[in-house]
């Protein structure tokens, strides 16, 4: 596909999740699913912030199916109103493909199916959502790509309150410091973005916790009154496939990932401007003749609350 004109969010979040399903890491994931379903709740309570378009409520409730697991009660939240809106109208499209009835208003109600589902969507801050909560507390907390945008311990700090005793913290795709794209276009510039890139995802105030999140978060649970209780990579690695194409809509992935870094590096100081220009229409070229391969390292945890 050529770039596109404009660029959407829940688009790309949308397109990634093939991009992620291929990524989580199995083990994790395996672990938490059985860890959740021997919580014994009716119903399971699960929150999850940072929820994008909703592909984590569907997996979860996949995995759900073949356990013995009657009920899931699932808080949604993300802080763009158009990704909870993207995922609301996915959601009941998703599980009315599957055979359940889904209640208008709000929650969203799923019933009919082998598991019965409520869905509370909001539109709010991970701190302000913390800060006002008075409901019971949760079997589970699900953050996936979220902690790299924020301080860790801040955040985990103002969500610890909302579980219960041997909740769950289920955190997956967190970015540790590896981007790589191939071919080269330069060795010296390839590597001088890359440095930059990973540079500009850390402000001077430091909120957020940076290019190497996925380590400082091993090591801050480690550290932490939870038990660490797995962890592994769960690497994204795009590749063309032999015909010359991306799957599903994962060019559409790679041209907002080239959107990120040239919204980032544009007019940086230590680049020339015509080469980065270059640079970023030669890797758009990639994509398009279906030759750019991308992989980026991240990691997966999961651990449990005291």
């Amino acid at each position: 596909m050529s770039e596109p004109a404009t660029y959407s969010y829940p688009r790309y979040l949308e397109a990634k999740r093939t991009v992620d399903a291929r990524a989580l890491n199995r083990r994790v994931w395996s672990q938490f699913v059985d860890a959740l379903a021997a919580r014994g709740s009716s119903p399971v309570c699960v929150l999850e912030v940072g929820g994008g378009v909703g592909a984590t409520v569907e997996r979860i409730v996949e995995a759900l199916v073949s356990r013995p697991v009657d009920a899931l009660d699932y808080t949604f939240v993300d802080i763009e109103p158009e990704n909870v809106e993207a995922a609301r109208a996915g959601l009941r499209a998703w599980a009315e493909d599957r055979g359940y009835s889904v209640s208008e208003g709000t929650p969203q109600v799923w019933t009919g199916g082998p598991v019965e589902v409520t869905v509370r969507f909001a539109v709010a801050d991970l701190f302000d959502m913390a800060d006002a909560h008075e409901g019971p507390p949760y079997d589970a907390l699900v953050a996936q790509a979220v902690l790299d945008l924020m301080d860790i311990s801040d955040a985990l700090g103002a969500l610890a309150p909302l579980l219960a005793p041997g909740a769950l913290w289920y955190l997956p795709i967190h970015f540790d410091g590896v981007t790589a794209l191939e071919p080269r276009v330069d060795a010296d510039l390839d590597a001088r973005v890359e440095r930059l890139f990973h540079e500009s995802m850390v402000d001077p105030a430091g909120r957020r916790s940076g290019a190497r999140c996925g380590r400082r978060l091993l090591r801050h649970l480690h550290d932490s009154e939870a038990a660490l209780l797995e962890a592994g990579s769960s690497d994204w690695v795009v590749v063309p496939r032999d015909e010359g194409g991306y799957p599903g809509d994962e060019a559409y992935f790679l041209h907002h990932i080239l959107h990120f870094i040239e919204t980032e590096l544009t007019g940086h100081p230590e680049l020339d401007a015509g080469a980065f220009a270059d640079w970023v229409a030669t890797r758009r070229r990639q994509v398009e003749t279906g030759r750019l391969i991308y992989v980026a390292h991240q990691l997966d945890a999961l651990a449990r609350s005291p």
